[in-house]
């Protein structure tokens, strides 16, 4: 079928399709429909995508030309395509009210349509046969939409239909060498825009105003604005596009030689196909094939992201912004077979809903090869004096009157890219086969260059800032030209003929990219070292050798040497990544066999950054909490993780380190970045709104609390901008994001913030994450005490809770939303939710969390109540003991005693003896708690297992302990170890044994404890019940006695027979030591001597353990405690170093031993 057929009837899909959207949320349709309510439901989310949306409007129109066009022959395209967009109309006005009135008739819908108008607009057609076409077009909208709300099969073939789009697009994930990331390809794209966009726009705000009216309302579709060079076209452009009218949604393109996004058909079928297929969520974008079949391609593009705009429930209309149409390659050869110009991909009508607008000088004409037949509306633009105070011919004149100024010139345009003071000067030195050049003259030279003449970048590495220079504009460029050929000139010869000037532009600036060319491979053939200039580490130059000699530049050395130079795995990474795609993309895909060893290379180094580069969790955290490492550092780290998805945990984790340590300010700025270069990954689109509400949660709960660093505050404005235009999701949060610009008060940025991170946890696909994204927004709000909102997020969160199919991780859910509630006082309505769990233990957990949240709170009668509604009698015992522990607090013993007996009688009636031992363990403590020991000991004894009750006698020692009775803990641990003592199976015995010297030892029973300890042979349990009793020594400054038993215990070890198990046992002891110290730093009656003491015995059990074979990672903890600089040293040398300089690859036979427990590149 023809494009031009399904063009037809796109408006009729494109209302039902609105129509559907509509009904998707009404509860009655959903009964009405029955069996068919779950497809709906699946088929509502399928709409939530702009690109299938647009599939499904198209296969409506597909359905209604195959139906039409085929029975109905000598109705012109005009009269169908008026009787379609009257049709549509008339389906935009019906409600949902009069469609369910209409049941699911066909024909009753008929006549409820010419009853809202369809007749008068029947009556209003020219004749006959434009009458006719309304008839048959309206007969079969009815249809299709009762199909569409009644018929399961219909909708399945639909939804089928929808399947195979995106199986397609999976097709395109196992793409051929050429295809990018959409997502990468745009932001690209809009990186460009900002270089080119002035910061602000000044006197621009008619034109502003003009074309917001043009987009919104005009009915012009072309609004062509012309204007001479250097008249601020691009600045107005650039502006407008950074800055686009709420509802629109904009496509640019800035077509330059240099410093925008192209100058042909092909990239801008790129770049423009990269925003297109953004708008309808394709993940891939592919370059343009063969010329023919990309008018087709793009075409079709252009026309279904139209289609998902106007699908909208508000339908928005789709702007295409092409700047600089002058400077189209098309103009250099228009006489050449192969011509073709940009506007020549535009169809010939443009799609409904789609404006154009192009800027451009009034010279040349418009390209012959254009089909679009849109009227033009020409908008002179007035010059603007800021952009002509830029560059005037006054001050070319002024560049030119150095000797030196036209090979600099030269040599900046045939280099594509920046040259440095000393790059230029080698290369003027060999231009003109002089020995050198002064430096001096050159920089004179250039810091003397007037106006915009050349512009200034960095392209300096780490804090050292290294000037480079490039072209400042187009005009400069042809001011050399004249000044290299002046005979080629006469007084306006060629002055606005593109194609004139490109071949004079390659003819004149041979001769320097053959200097620039021998230059790059004469210094490469020197190695990749310190002197390598800067300019041959950069894309330009690989650009440039890319057809000359690619393998001069694709070379390990200099991959290296950015490394070093730079100290960024993460920009070698994507350096690499991009060269290589350039390399594979050449040539028509079809890659030489010399090139292969090099490539191979290059992979092989790729991978060996990547294994350095592995997420391990918790490491990322401790670097920001404790070894205060570089944001930069950091963010170099972060980008250097291969896997998206371990690159965005790791994100997470050093976010959340950063504002738990205070440091919050210096790392949040980096977000986006890291945001955007996971972005195209379409599984972790929900990870990363997820990740999103954590941070602005916790980092609205920190403004709140004014628990802000001593950096300076991050612009909340501006940051979250770069949030959304990083993760493209800047179109569908502008009127939100409107709420937060001027936003200066702390309370209210905390309330803003809170709100914006409601609407993106709104948006969140995956129900789980959905629930507990709304249950963390719902704990913000509760904080910043907003209780309505808070009510009404937690219904949101129900409902997604509901909607996760894994009934545990449902009940999980729920759980989350409760506890919630409760902590925010909202008792009753936890209660109702409580009711929704359909698993019974975790509605037992619910109720508990109540529970406590009224205990909390005070209200012990209500506490009591939410308990006798717990089903599960260990759940319910152990609520209890928490109000008894309560009541103990509040003063009320009595009462606490009732509840405390109420807990015993109902732990004893558990059946499952280990859930009844532990719950008789538990109220036994709380026995002791309100002064019923002998009670709590009778209880004890009605434990049957030896382990259990040896366990719960500890339980009532530590809780006398608790009291202050240390002579009756002393005895009960004493028949605690008389209990386990009689245990069978040894590592129960063990385990037993070394908690009743805990217990001990805490009583002051040194000498029994150490009795026990001395008979225990399991390394693991007598080396942490040693530690328990050096501990209470120390505590009771009994150093001298600590320091022998531990003395003892490390002449004990060499009696171990397995190695891991004495190295297990000297850390253990290593920590005991630590403690100490510790606890003797904060006595005041410890010397300080004291605790060097025990941090000398704390170093000699560690080095101890690694001569055993413990890593030196395993207990980095204790050693950063006792050694903290050697703890750096490591972390600097084996962690944050280059792989180039740090660990040796393990075929290096150098390779040099790197401490206990072996070289750091395992452990990372």
């Amino acid at each position: 079928m023809a494009a031009m057929d399904r063009d037809t009837f796109i408006p009729l899909g494109t209302s039902i399709v609105k129509l559907l959207l509509l009904a998707s949320g009404q509860g009655a349709l959903a009964t009405a429909v029955g069996e068919g309510a779950g497809l709906l439901a699946k088929f509502r989310r399928t709409l939530e995508s702009g690109g299938n949306r647009a599939v499904f409007a198209e296969k409506i129109a597909d359905d209604a030309a195959k139906l039409l066009l085929q029975e109905h022959q000598g109705i012109s395209e005009a009269d169908w395509h008026m009787a379609a967009r009257q049709a549509a109309s008339l389906i935009d006005q019906l409600s949902e009210k009069e469609r369910l009135a209409a049941g699911y008739n066909w024909e009753e819908l008929r006549r409820t349509l010419l009853g809202l108008g369809g007749t008068d607009l029947r009556s209003d057609l020219a004749d006959e046969s434009a009458r006719q076409a309304f008839d048959w077009v309206l007969e079969v909208a009815c249809q299709r939409v009762a199909d569409c709300f009644t018929e399961k099969e219909a909708l399945a073939s639909i939804l089928e239909s929808v399947e195979e789009v995106r199986a397609g697009i999976q097709r395109l994930a196992d793409r051929p060498a050429g295809a990018s990331q959409t997502r990468a390809a745009v932001a690209d794209h809009l990186e460009v825009v900002r270089d080119l966009a002035p910061d602000p726009l000044e006197d621009r705000e008619a034109e502003i105003a003009e074309l917001t009216e043009f987009a919104h309302g005009a009915p012009d579709v072309w609004y062509a604005m012309e204007a001479g060079m250097i008249s601020g076209k691009t600045a107005l452009m650039s502006s407008f596009t950074l800055n686009p009218p709420s509802d629109v949604h904009i496509v640019s393109f800035f077509v330059r030689r240099m410093g925008g996004d192209g100058n042909d058909w092909r990239s801008f079928s790129f770049v423009a196909g990269a925003q297109l297929a953004e708008i309808l969520g394709d993940e891939y974008t592919e370059w343009a094939s063969e010329p023919a079949s990309q008018n087709t391609e793009f075409r079709q593009l252009l026309r279904r992201a139209a289609t998902a705009c106007q699908s909208d429930k508000k339908p928005r209309p789709l702007v295409l912004v092409i700047d600089g149409v002058d400077e189209d390659s098309y103009y250099e050869r228009p006489d050449e077979a192969a011509a073709k110009s940009i506007l020549s991909l535009l169809p010939r009508h443009l799609p409904e809903g789609v404006k154009l607008v192009t800027a451009s000088r009034p010279n040349p004409p418009m390209p012959e090869d254009i089909v679009c037949n849109a009227s033009r509306v020409i908008a002179s633009l007035k010059p603007s004096s800021i952009a002509q105070k830029k560059i005037n011919q006054k001050d070319i004149e002024t560049f030119f009157k150095s000797d030196l100024a036209v090979d600099i010139g030269a040599f900046l345009a045939a280099c594509g890219g920046s040259l440095t003071i000393d790059e230029l000067r080698q290369l003027i030195a060999r231009r003109r086969h002089l020995e050198n050049v002064p430096s001096r003259d050159v920089k004179a030279c250039v810091d003397h260059s007037p106006g915009r003449m050349l512009m200034r970048v960095n392209v300096g590495f780490g804090d050292r800032e290294i000037p480079s220079y490039t072209l400042g504009h187009d005009a400069v460029l042809r001011a050399v030209l004249r000044e290299l050929a002046p005979g080629l000139f006469g007084e306006n010869d060629g002055v606005d003929e593109s194609a004139w000037w490109a071949q004079i532009r390659d003819e004149v600036l041979n001769p320097y990219r053959e200097v620039v060319l021998k230059w790059v491979v004469n210094r490469a053939e020197e190695g990749w070292g310190r002197v390598t200039p800067n300019y041959m580490l950069g894309d330009a130059c690989f650009d440039i050798m890319l057809s000359h000699d690619v393998l001069v530049v694709l070379n390990v050395g200099r991959y290296r040497e950015v490394q070093r130079r730079f100290g960024r795995r993460s920009r070698v990474l994507r350096m690499v990544d991009l060269e290589c795609s350039k390399v594979l993309d050449a040539n028509r895909g079809e890659l030489p066999e010399c090139l292969m060893t090099s490539l191979l290379e290059v992979v092989e180094l790729r991978c060996a950054l990547v294994e350095a580069s592995i997420y391990c969790p918790g490491l990322f955290g401790l670097y920001v909490s404790c070894f205060d490492i570089a944001p930069d550092v950091m963010l170099d780290m972060v980008l250097s993780i291969d896997e998206p998805n371990g690159r965005l945990d790791a994100l997470g984790e050093v976010v959340k380190a950063a504002l738990e340590s205070g440091r919050g300010c210096a790392f949040l700025p980096h977000v986006p970045i890291v945001l955007e270069s996971v972005a195209s990954c379409r599984d972790l689109r929900d990870d990363i709104l997820y990740l999103l509400v954590s941070i602005l949660v916790s980092s609205g709960y920190m403004v709140n609390k004014s628990e802000v660093d001593d950096c300076k505050i991050v612009d909340l404005d501006e940051w979250v901008n770069r949030v959304l235009v990083s993760t493209g999701m800047e179109r569908g949060f502008i009127q939100l994001h409107s709420l937060i610009k001027g936003v200066d008060d702390v309370n209210k940025s905390a309330d803003v913030i809170v709100t914006f991170s409601e609407d993106i946890a709104g948006r969140i696909e995956n129900a789980r994450e959905h629930a507990m994204a709304l249950v963390r927004v719902a704990g913000a709000l509760a904080r910043v005490g907003d209780p309505d909102r808070v009510r009404l997020i937690a219904v949101n969160a129900v409902d997604a809770a509901e909607r996760i199919e894994d009934r545990w991780e449902r009940a999980r859910a729920l759980v989350g939303v409760v506890d919630t509630l409760a902590r925010a006082g909202m008792t009753d309505e936890a209660l109702a939710i409580v009711e929704r769990i359909e698993d019974r233990w975790e509605r037992a957990r619910a109720l508990v969390g109540v529970a406590d949240a009224l205990v909390r709170a005070g209200m012990t009668d209500e506490a009591l109540a939410v308990v006798e509604r717990t089903e599960f009698p260990l759940e319910r015992a152990r609520a209890l003991v928490g109000v008894a522990s309560a009541l103990v607090g509040m003063g009320d013993a009595d009462r606490a005693r009732w509840v405390a007996e109420k807990a015993a009688s109902t732990a004893e009636r558990i059946e499952k003896p280990r859930e009844r031992a532990r719950a008789l363990g538990e109220v036994a403590d709380a026995l002791v708690g309100v002064g019923l020991t002998d009670k709590a000991l009778a209880i004890v004894e009605r434990i049957e297992d030896r382990w259990e009750r040896a366990q719960a006698l500890v339980g009532v020692a530590s809780a006398l302990i608790g009291v202050g009775d240390g002579d009756r803990a002393r005895r009960v641990a004493e028949k605690a170890a008389s209990t386990a003592e009689h245990i069978e199976t040894p590592w129960k015995r063990a385990l037993a044994l070394l908690e009743v010297v805990d217990a001990l030892a805490r009583a002051g029973a040194i000498d029994e404890a150490l009795k026990i300890v001395s008979v225990m042979n399991d390394p693991s349990s007598r080396s942490r019940a040693q530690s328990a009793v050096i501990k209470a020594l120390a505590r009771d400054c009994s150093t001298n006695d600590a320091a022998d038993a531990m003395r003892v215990e490390l002449a004990w070890v060499r009696g171990i027979a397995q190695r891991h198990d004495a190295a297990d046992y000297c850390a253990t002891l290593a920590a005991a030591c630590v403690d100490s110290a510790d606890f003797l730093a904060d006595s005041a009656d410890a010397e300080p001597i004291e605790r060097d003491r025990w941090l000398g015995l704390a170093r000699s059990a560690l080095v101890r353990s690694w001569l055993y074979g413990t890593p030196v990672w395993d207990h980095f903890g204790i050693l950063m405690r006792v050694a903290p600089g050697l703890a750096m040293q490591l972390v600097d040398e084996r962690i944050l170093a280059d792989s180039e300089q740090g660990t040796a690859p393990e075929s290096d036979p150098d390779l040099g031993y790197e401490g206990p427990g072996g070289e750091a590149g395992s452990y990372r």
